[in-house]
């Protein structure tokens, strides 16, 4: 029983990831330029949900891009509005990833 609760917790949490990561394709497309199809700010999406705290190493790993690719990645993604920067300092900077810390708490609150 406990195992099929598990199961469908993780099941419910993935399609809330999925719903989410749609969400924020749509306001990436939103946005008054658009990246292109390859843009790095697509697959940032893509690992977000791997990584809801980012930093531009962790993006860079992540993705296997280039590190200016991944700051301007993470620029589209701030101005998007799917990323929140966690502090003002412009050394060691961290964003999170709007939604996805609420979605965890969730998972691990069973609901």
């Amino acid at each position: 029983m406990a195992s099929a609760r598990a199961a469908q917790l993780a099941r419910r949490y993935l399609d809330h990831v999925r719903e989410l990561q749609d969400s924020w394709r749509e306001r990436l497309l939103a946005t008054s330029s658009p990246p292109r199809a390859d843009a790095v700010a697509w697959r940032l999406i893509g690992v977000l949900p791997a990584h809801p705290i980012i930093t531009v190493p962790v993006g860079v790993t992540a993705t296997e891009r280039s590190k200016p690719q991944v700051n301007m990645g993470i620029d589209r993604l701030e101005v998007a509005g799917v990323l929140t920067p966690l502090s003002e300092s412009q050394r060691n900077r961290s964003w999170e990833a709007v939604g996805l810390l609420v979605l965890l708490a969730a998972l691990e609150e069973g609901r």
